[in-house]
């Protein structure tokens, strides 16, 4: 039996309470399925998802598609075993997908449509020429503990305490390094490069403007509020920085990622959106918000490669209308609980607020990230309302109950749910991205966005 040489196979059962249509319409996300090929899909009794892969990246195709729903079963070589009816495939060319007999044709038979490794030959395509590769379904893991980053987070607290802050750049260091290193893709962790020292140097540029605006603000208000204007003004400039200061020094098996984002174009998508957002009362606003995502996506890179965002503003303008619609419905069941049982109204106030906090993330997420593509890749992204707000809530009251010392574990159960709802779908090969050179990024930005919480990452 050779490595390589196990299949997953769909026979159509679903995990307990998905929904039939859910998973579908992830199905079809994921493999990029159109409406009828979708339904062959489920119509056919069993359906070879993917053959020839070892068995642990049968076992991740296994993991990834019982997250959207799909039970599939990893299948070992059998001897003379019939092949099934491979799956509906980027690879098989845009015509209609045609399930084929259940067993390949006899060698040599004129009339038999050609096969590949099981697989039928898109027509047109000729007999010698190789075969486009199959998507390949990659999840991103998360493998941090709470108690292992409690032991991180409270040294840090101390020391920064103890040494009035200066420790700080350290305890960012040692953080991000912890998230970073146990977050992997395709079997490879992330890594953060940069130095404590690059970070010291720009928060001790902030912070002497942050005591600069304080004293000014608390003896000349005027000058006080110059000073609020030109941070305002500068907070394009601030965010390239900052994006590109992290960008910079965050890589993936050994290739730097990169930020070619220009302050008129953050000032645009920034400053002259939102304030066209409001003096539109609203209306712009999802727009606006809109155009933030994609300048932050668009001027991403990886290597050589730019990140691209493919959707319009009609999907935030839904998601801008339902959050608003469950405002108002919220509001109104808090307002009429208050007549029966005023500390009634109170909790479903805080239930509502979080609740629309939650379905915004939510929303946010699936819609910036599961648009996103990097070189003819692309990102799924499946947060889930119910399972996001249960964490939500889980870690306010954890936070709440044990005075703050229940942090570690709530950022470490964030990332493992951002990790179990995101997959990156690669068309080919992932190695064929050249690492980029870029020049050495400062700290400053990135320094100057996090003491003022100027954070538009993504």
């Amino acid at each position: 039996m050779t490595e390589a040489a196990y299949a997953v196979v769909f026979d159509g059962e679903l995990v307990e309470g998905f929904e039939h249509e859910q998973v579908k319409a992830s199905l079809a996300e994921m493999f990029g399925l159109g409406a009828e090929r979708l339904e062959q899909f489920f119509s056919h009794p069993r359906v070879v998802v993917k053959r020839g892969l070892s068995h642990a990246d049968a076992t991740r195709y296994q993991d990834a598609l019982r997250r959207i729903g799909a039970v599939v079963t990893v299948e070992p070589p059998r001897e003379a075993a019939p092949a099934a009816v491979p799956a509906p495939s980027p690879a098989y060319g845009d015509g209609p997908w045609q399930p084929g007999a259940d067993a390949a044709p006899a060698a040599g038979d004129p009339a038999a449509p050609a096969f590949r490794d099981g697989a039928p030959v898109p027509p047109g395509v000729a007999a010698g020429t190789a075969a486009e590769p199959a998507p390949r379904v990659l999840p991103f893991a998360f493998a941090g503990e709470g108690f292992e980053y409690f032991r991180i987070w409270i040294v840090n607290v101390l020391l920064s305490i103890l040494t009035l802050g200066i420790y700080s750049p350290w305890a960012k260091v040692r953080t991000q390094r912890y998230f970073y290193g146990s977050t992997s893709l395709d079997g490879s962790s992330f890594e953060y490069l940069a130095r404590p020292m690059q970070i010291l140097k720009g928060r001790i540029i902030a912070f002497v403007f942050f005591a600069i605006y304080a004293v000014a603000g608390r003896f000349e208000p005027l000058l006080g509020m110059a000073m609020m204007l030109v941070l305002i003004l500068a907070t394009p400039w601030i965010v390239v920085r900052s994006l590109a200061f992290r960008n910079h020094h965050s890589a993936w098996r050994g290739v730097r990622f990169g930020f070619a984002g220009t302050v008129p174009g953050a000032a645009k998508a920034l400053l002259l959106w939102p304030l066209a957002g409001v003096l539109s009362l609203g209306l712009l606003m999802p727009l606006a918000m809109q155009r933030q995502q994609r300048f932050v996506i668009e001027n991403a890179r990886y290597g050589t490669s730019a990140f691209g965002f493919g959707i319009g503003a009609g999907p935030f303008y839904r998601a801008f209308l339902l959050l608003l619609l469950g405002g108002v419905v919220g509001g109104a069941l808090s307002y009429a609980l208050g007549f029966l049982f005023a500390p009634l109204s109170i909790i479903v106030m805080v239930l509502v607020y979080l609740g629309l906090i939650a379905w915004a993330n939510v929303a946010l997420v699936n819609l910036a990230i599961g648009n996103s593509v990097l070189g003819g890749h692309r990102f799924v992204a499946r947060y889930e309302f119910g399972s996001y707000l249960r964490l939500l809530l889980g870690n306010s009251v954890g936070i709440v109950l044990t005075l703050g010392l229940f942090y570690p574990w709530a950022k470490v159960r964030s990332a493992r749910y951002a990790a179990e709802h995101i997959d990156f779908v690669a068309e080919d090969e992932l190695d064929g991205f050249v690492a980029a050179q870029r020049d050495a990024v400062s700290a400053t930005g990135g320094e100057v966005a996090d003491l003022f919480n100027v954070d538009l990452g993504l």
